[in-house]
């Protein structure tokens, strides 16, 4: 990909070699009982890996007063005091100094409270940026949907459902809250195809008889696509033409 703006199409791909990088990992690991915080760690780390190995400048948990700096900031906007000390999970910048795109990452989602914060930090530090380059920043918030099985909750017909109440869910709630940032698209997209996802309780056979084991689950993760709606202008070509460009 290089130092340039990423394609809407670009960020999904490596978001979703990203997620499958953290999925083979724990699908490896067959005791694996990593808490939220883990788990959230490995996914922001296969994500940043994922866009290194694309030639991205990638850099994890960095603070958003630095995206805000004398360069790319809106005329009259004091980052440090209207950003304070807040990070973005994963930052991919072009040459060093504007941001192309922004990712956060969330786990164990139900409702969309639990992203509505990362949204609203991802929309407010573009709506820090000049026009220019909010125009041209890709947003996303990576989160992950669980239902875990039960004595109740086994089988593919019944955890199917389960995690589609939920899906449906986060679509109603994001089209209410388009309502309330107009300034900004907001689309989720699946991570996984559609028979992904689904594992349903484990069948145990000793050679003699078969007994239930563990239950299982349904595990799948989406993203948010976040864009300013302004309209771009054509790229400058240079860093130097950049800092030629008069404030807005």
């Amino acid at each position: 990909m290089g130092s340039q703006a990423l394609t809407d199409q670009q960020l999904l791909d490596a978001l979703r070699a990203g997620v499958a990088r953290s999925r083979n990992l724990m699908a490896l690991i067959t005791d694996f009982h990593g808490g939220p915080l883990t788990t959230e760690y490995i996914l922001t780390a296969d994500i940043a890996r994922e866009l290194i190995d694309r030639h991205c400048e990638t850099a994890v948990e960095f603070a958003n007063r630095k995206l805000i700096n004398g360069l790319t900031a809106r005329k009259g906007v004091n980052a440090r005091k209207v950003m304070g000390s807040r990070r973005t999970d994963v930052v991919v910048l072009n040459n060093s100094l504007v941001p192309a795109a922004l990712i956060e990452v969330k786990i164990g989602v139900r409702s969309l409270g639990k992203i509505k914060g990362d949204l609203k930090k991802l929309t407010s530090t573009i709506a820090l940026l000049k026009s220019r380059y909010a125009a041209r920043v890709a947003a996303a918030v990576v989160y992950q949907v669980h239902v875990p099985g039960t004595d109740k909750i086994e089988w593919r017909d019944q955890l199917l459902p389960a995690i589609q109440t939920i899906e449906k869910r986060l679509e109603q709630e994001l089209e209410a809250y388009r309502l309330t940032d107009p300034g900004y698209s907001f689309d989720i997209h699946p991570l996984q195809s559609l028979h992904e996802g689904i594992t349903e309780r484990a069948i145990e056979d000793d050679g003699h008889e078969k007994t239930l084991g563990a239950h299982g689950h349904a595990t799948r993760f989406y993203a948010v696509l976040v864009r300013s709606k302004q309209v771009a202008p054509p790229a400058a070509r240079t860093i130097a033409e950049l800092k030629a460009q008069s404030d807005e």
